[in-house]
């Protein structure tokens, strides 16, 4: 920085006093001289340094007092030489040299300092850059030596050392030596030392320094002990202390235009600086109050640091810490997880897998254990299948029209492992097609299961199928490989005898047996099943204590009759009945055997021997055509309702009493569950019957039946519909819901559902509706559709599992299950059905 011309205004009062301005002080000036400052001058490590905040003068009382130096008298001459401008011994014009801001970085300058006096230095005032004199050169290798430690200190801390010293020299001598034609002679000027001395001001002659030199000698230093343990404390290794980038250094960027408004009298309007070279005596110091509010903030900051490094005791720093939601749930989720994991590894190193889970030969073979002998199933579709397994001795020969004993002599088992893996026959029956099927040594059973152990037993599902009592057995009723495996349940599915094999009752037959009984055999094999599965099931990973039947269509009738057995009882637990029979049998065995000599009469047999010699194929030949007929069309007005063929009669034994009065005195809440569809009566046959059903054919189909025999044609046709779907409605309705709903009716706390879902391409809920789905093999097509599947799957497995049904009402107990389970307090039409006699009287009786 040089000096400025003074103004035309002429001097102020301070200079009317004679007082020399503070730059003359700062550049230590000669009369009639100047220096001029080249950009050579200094290097840049020797501008850029570490320097102190100079305080805000504040009149606050109890503020520190800082001395600064009195303003020396002037002297006439001085104000003579201040008015000429200066010039260099060559003549030439000397301007001040500003420096643009931000051209010296100094953190830290308005909070570092402010409280120590000249006297406190802390070993680096006037040390950033060097002067050219030998005289000089000892002191300032003292200097080097004292601060090569904090060197070597702040190199390891990898600062940027402000105070190279051996560098900064010769890039300086360099400088000045390359840059002599444009340098001007360095003037000579005599700056006042006190040498420590009151008062003295022996003048000695040097050369004068650079201009950055005497601004940065100007300004107080901090002290680097004061900075370093503070840095370090904030974690700051890497900050910058000469770029000011540490949480201690806000100050930021200075630059000497800066420094010399803040040092400016303002009455004078001078530009020129006003702080001091040289110390100044002691007696030349002013007492000012500054404000030092900064230094004890930063002081407090420190003390709060130094504070942060002492150990606090765990719980004062857990109350110490502010947990914000986010946290709370990150430590909650990780304590979660570490939960489970030890649940996990509890289970896993117990063993108690390894014991209890049978192995599996050769990747697909599985052996489990029954009463009567190891069986070998297969894996297949990640379940475990045993097909064919012997539940009960052959009903051959002499056994032929016996109830089925189950196998309890070791003589009748077999030797070694049993290969459970292919299907055996159905038993021997007829079809709806008039065609022979199955064999009759077919008393086995299929098990399909997802584990094979011993731990987490399974609840059971025992499948009672079949289109007719007198064939087409088991039907739709087969198990499910993958609804095993995903619902964790295991299906058993036993054959049985039909049709004249299973129920036929002649007084013959009777004869032979003691005490006297027959019919009914079909309910003893399923009976001796279920004894099958109370004494092995567990052994394939079931739960012998939750057996469900689930029966369809003459499956539920045969169902039913079992639920109402006293033989049956504690053999399952609850039962679900779709599609059945409203009819059960109210005759006595007597009577049966009576309307059942016409088939004796036919295989011209007298006795049981001969009946059980009997080829089977002539057996089922002499079969009347009455037996094998079922309803599926409105009643004809030739129809007899109580003149149709029934095959479950009152035996004494399996069939005690009426079926409902038995559920009446002992069935229990949700023991049973009774359901259909809402087209159960659709079929093939009727479908097309017709190429088309145009609404004149149904109105003449309708007439033609025994309603339009009692005019009450119109009066259904409004209620139905003239459409296909209306009329298979109105026969479902007749033949098997609402007399379903009359036997529901007439108990307590059993559920009853109607499947109104229907599917393409005749859009019909036709008989097999409820069970696809239940089993998986629906196939929906739409987003209802896909609804309904989950409803009633939900229903199902939800009363297998639990023993409910979830949303029942006893106040509403009518399920209507379309693309969702809705409780309704009745269903439709039945009311008028019921007061036209047409239900239950017309009912489905197999």
């Amino acid at each position: 920085m040089g000096e400025t011309e003074e103004k035309e205004n002429g001097p102020t009062e301070t200079q009317e006093n004679d007082e020399p301005k503070e730059t003359d002080k700062m550049l230590n000036k000669e009369d009639g001289g100047g220096a001029k400052k080249t950009d050579d001058d200094a290097s840049p490590d020797a501008v850029t340094a570490d320097v102190a905040e100079t305080p805000v003068n504040s009149p606050e009382n109890g503020e520190e007092i800082v001395k600064l130096a009195e303003e020396p008298k002037t002297t006439p001459s001085d104000e003579q030489t201040k008015e000429t401008v200066p010039v260099t011994a060559e003549g030439r014009e000397v301007k001040p040299k500003k420096i643009p801001i931000g051209g010296i970085k100094m953190p830290g300058f308005f909070t570092r300092g402010a409280n120590k006096t000249k006297g406190e230095g802390d070993g680096a005032d006037g040390e950033l850059l060097e002067t050219k004199e030998k005289d000089n050169k000892p002191t300032e290798d003292n200097i080097n030596n004292e601060n090569r430690a904090r060197v070597n200190f702040f190199t390891n801390l990898r600062l940027r050392n402000p105070f190279k010293r051996q560098a900064d020299q010769e890039k300086l001598a360099a400088t000045e030596n390359g840059n002599a034609d444009q340098k001007p002679e360095e003037e000579k000027v005599t700056i006042e030392e006190d040498g420590g001395k009151e008062g003295g001001d022996g003048g000695v002659e040097q050369q004068q320094p650079s201009q950055t030199r005497r601004l940065l000698n100007a300004i107080r230093l901090p002290q680097i002990s004061n900075i370093i343990p503070k840095r370090l404390r904030a974690g700051g290794a890497h900050d910058d202390v000469e770029l000011g980038n540490g949480p201690h250094n806000k100050a930021g960027l200075a630059s000497m235009e800066t420094l010399d408004d803040s040092t400016k009298d303002p009455e004078s309007k001078d530009t020129t600086d006003r702080a001091a070279v040289a110390k100044p005596a002691e007696e030349d110091l002013e007492t000012v109050k500054l404000d030092n509010s900064k230094d004890e903030k930063i002081q407090d900051k420190a003390e709060e640091a130094g504070a942060a490094d002492k150990p606090k005791p765990w719980l004062e720093r857990i109350r110490s810490y502010h947990c914000s939601l986010d946290d709370i749930a990150i430590v909650a989720g990780i304590l979660v997880f570490l939960l489970l994991v030890g649940i996990i590894c509890a289970f896993t190193f117990t063993g108690k897998a390894a014991l209890t889970s049978a192995p599996i030969k050769d990747g697909r073979y599985v052996e489990a254990v029954t009463s009567c002998g190891p069986v070998e199933g297969l894996y297949d579709s990640g379940a475990f299948v045993f097909r064919g397994i012997p539940y009960a001795l052959p009903p051959v020969e002499e056994k032929r029209w016996l109830p089925s004993r189950p196998i309890d002599n070791i003589e009748h088992c077999w030797n070694g492992t049993f290969r459970a893996h292919n299907s055996t026959p159905v038993c021997l029956q007829l079809t709806a097609n008039g065609t022979v099927e199955g064999i009759e040594d077919c008393l086995t059973l299929d098990v399909v299961t997802p584990h094979v152990r011993y731990d987490n037993p399974l609840p059971v599902v025992v499948l009672i199928g079949g289109e007719s009592l007198a064939g087409d057995s088991p039907g739709k009723m087969r198990p499910s490989k993958r609804y095993a495996r995903a619902r964790d349940v295991i299906f058993v599915r036993p054959n049985f005898r039909v049709g004249v094999f299973g129920f036929l009752a002649l007084d013959a037959l009777s004869r032979s047996a003691h005490p006297p009984r027959s019919g009914n055999y079909g309910l003893s094999d399923i009976i001796t099943a279920l004894k099958w599965i109370q004494f092995n099931i567990v052994n394939f990973g079931g739960d012998p204590k939750s057996v469900t039947l689930f029966g369809h269509r003459a499956g539920a009738t045969l169902v039913s009759a079992i639920v109402a057995s006293p033989l049956a009882k504690d053999l399952f637990h609850r039962a679900w009945i779709t599609s059945g029979s409203a009819i059960f049998p109210g005759k006595t065995l007597q009577e049966y055997e009576r309307e059942n000599r016409a088939l004796a009469e036919a295989l011209k047999c007298r006795d049981a021997d001969c009946l059980r010699n009997i080829p089977d194929t002539a057996v089922l030949d002499a079969v009347p055509d009455t037996w094998r007929s079922v309803s599926s069309d409105l009643p004809a007005r030739t129809e007899n309702g109580t003149a149709r063929h029934e095959y479950l009669s009152l035996d004494g034994e399996i069939l005690q009493e009426h079926a409902i009065d038995v559920w009446k005195r002992e069935l229990g809440p949700l023991k049973m569950v009774i359901g259909t569809t809402a087209h159960e009566s659709h079929s093939v046959k009727l479908w097309l019957k017709y190429k088309e059903w145009t609404p004149e054919l149904v109105r003449k189909h309708v007439d033609e039946s025994l309603i339009g025999q009692r005019g009450l044609t119109e009066e259904v046709l409004e209620k139905y519909g003239a459409t296909y779907q209306g009329l298979v409605k109105m026969i479902s309705d007749i033949r098997t819901v609402c007399p379903l709903l009359t036997v529901a009716r007439s108990l307590t706390s059993v559920p009853f559902y109607v499947v109104t879902q229907t599917s393409e391409p005749i859009n019909v809920a036709d008989v097999d509706a409820d069970v696809q789905a239940i089993f998986g093999r629906y196939e929906p097509h739409t987003p209802e559709q896909r609804r309904y599947v989950s409803a009633i799957q939900q229903l199902f497995y939800h009363y297998v599992s639990h023993g409910e049904l979830n949303q029942y009402e006893s106040r509403r107990p009518v399920f209507q299950i379309g693309q969702d389970a809705l409780n309704f307090e009745d269903y439709p039409n039945c009311d008028y059905w019921i007061e036209k006699d047409f239900v239950p009287r017309y009912g489905r009786v197999d």
